[in-house]
């Protein structure tokens, strides 16, 4: 029987004076996880903002967007018998006037950290999620 699952990728950034800043967060234990998106899984019938609304929080303590965008359409991977859509979202935290200054991680997450572009682009290391990183950069020039 094959079995299909849908995730959300969320890059989270805020806007600032003079620069962008995006968050990557590392799940525990530490060590074994390298820096990414925020990730999760969307439910059977749950809307996917519900979801991204959801495992943000679940993970930064974060609330609400300020700009929540889709960067591009799912990507599919097939795994034998197995299935995964994953749909990568951009989530504006902060802005100039209303930075970010405090983040709640979750119990899973072993770090956080706010990176310019470069900085981030260097950690992440799955080719996808260095894609939708230039594409959101890109976006926001």
């Amino acid at each position: 029987m094959f079995q299909l699952e849908h995730r959300v990728r969320v890059f989270v950034y805020q806007v600032l004076d003079r620069r962008v800043e995006f968050l990557l967060l590392r799940h525990k234990p530490r060590d074994e996880w390298p820096f990414g998106p925020v990730v999760g899984a969307v439910t059977p019938g749950e809307k996917l903002e519900d979801a991204i609304r959801r495992e943000v929080q679940a993970e930064t303590g974060l609330r609400r967007p300020v700009h929540l965008c889709e960067l591009q359409g799912p990507q599919k991977e097939l795994f034998g018998d197995m299935g995964v859509v994953e749909w990568p979202y951009a989530w504006q935290a902060g802005t100039p006037s209303d930075p970010v200054l405090a983040l709640k991680p979750g119990p899973m997450i072993g770090e956080l950290q706010w990176m310019p572009f470069g900085a981030a682009f260097r950690e992440l290391e799955l080719p996808a999620d260095r894609d939708a990183l230039v594409r959101l950069q890109t976006t926001l020039q």
